[in-house]
């Protein structure tokens, strides 16, 4: 089933019972102004994974039926790899903080303004949120917690961004996690030019064509908000070491949504850092599904191969709050091969 057909479905069925489910501010679950939608499905007994059908049995179908369910085991063979650089990832930092909500059943930061093209369709950040463990795999290996970006394409189309988060015991010794430091020596050009690890002679990125000018354009666009987030980076506060200083920052205050549908604001998110983690390695893309309720089909997967961590004591508040809130792996249960996403797909 394509998305565009699959998202006509969800719209359909979902017209008159808005989800806080994970694609919860799309425009297949729009966020009202001043609303925070608690869930009503959980992780465990009767409102668990293997009932999420029965609890609507029109709408969560798909839970039950679906043949490209979400999350996998991302083993050889269940995904295609592409290098991040491909997708023009790019997202503003959050210099005044933004909204950081609870909905019951993950805590969600609102993130609108980041772009991604996939295919040459530009997709937009709609917000992140996290499960601990990990939904997703790493061949077998379940990581403390996932961090998921859901992004929205023109037509409702639903791609998200999966980034394992481990945790550190502070040492030096998993610097090599953090973003790349900058080097004093380096002296960008006025007008940059694409790299041909980006871009090729003939203007294809990732599979599709891009006209020189747009490609200049977002070249300079990226140059500026590289040299900007460096600045601000400096300006930061320090993240232990080891850490990920967005995930410090925005789980810090994790304890102040203790309680499901209240909500708190975040300190300033440098956003550049996480972006330069991502785009420094490579993601492992599927098409599967939402992996809670309604489970819709044709999600765009992209699994980074690149790991973000806290400290254990930011781990633990988010346990606290949070707690169990993975679906469990959906190709260990005899149903179609997943749908291996390729670049021009």
């Amino acid at each position: 089933m394509s998305f565009r057909v699959a998202c006509g479905v969800v719209l359909a069925l979902c017209a008159e019972r808005t989800l806080a489910s994970c694609a919860y501010g799309t425009s297949l679950f729009p966020r009202q102004e001043g609303e925070i939608k608690v869930n009503t499905f959980g992780y465990s007994g009767a409102i668990g994974p293997t009932n999420w059908h029965r609890l609507d049995v029109a709408a969560n179908s798909l839970c039950a039926t679906g043949a490209h369910q979400s999350p996998i085991d991302m083993v050889e063979g269940a995904f295609s790899v592409i290098p991040a650089s491909d997708l023009s990832i790019e997202i503003p930092d959050f210099s005044n903080g933004t909204e950081f909500e609870n909905l019951g059943t993950t805590v969600e930061v609102i993130a609108p303004g980041g772009t991604m093209s996939i295919a040459g369709v530009e997709h937009t950040l709609q917000q992140f949120h996290f499960h601990l463990p990990s939904e997703h795999l790493d061949n077998g290996l379940s990581r403390a917690m996932e961090m998921h970006m859901v992004w929205e394409g023109p037509e409702g189309q639903i791609a998200v961004i999966g980034t394992y988060i481990d945790v550190s015991d502070g040492s030096a010794a998993e610097a090599p996690a953090e973003a790349p430091t900058e080097t004093p020596a380096e002296t960008p050009t006025e007008t940059p030019q694409p790299t041909p690890e980006a871009e090729t002679a003939t203007g294809m990125t990732g599979g599709f064509f891009i006209p020189a000018q747009v490609r200049k354009e977002r070249m300079i666009r990226r140059e500026r908000a590289r040299r900007q987030a460096i600045g601000r980076r400096q300006e930061a506060p320090a993240a232990p070491a080891g850490t990920t200083a967005l995930l410090e920052t925005v789980l810090s205050s994790v304890g102040q949504i203790s309680t499901a549908g209240t909500s708190v604001r975040t300190g300033p998110l440098i956003m550049s850092e996480v972006v330069d983690i991502i785009n420094s390695g490579s993601f492992q893309t599927y098409s599967g599904s939402l992996t809670t309720p309604p489970c819709s089909e044709g999600v765009r997967w992209l699994v980074s191969d690149q790991v973000l961590s806290v400290q254990l004591s930011t781990f633990n508040s988010a346990r606290s709050v949070i707690g169990f809130n993975a679906r469990f792996p959906q190709n260990f249960l005899n149903l179609a091969t997943p749908a291996v996403a390729t670049p021009a797909e």
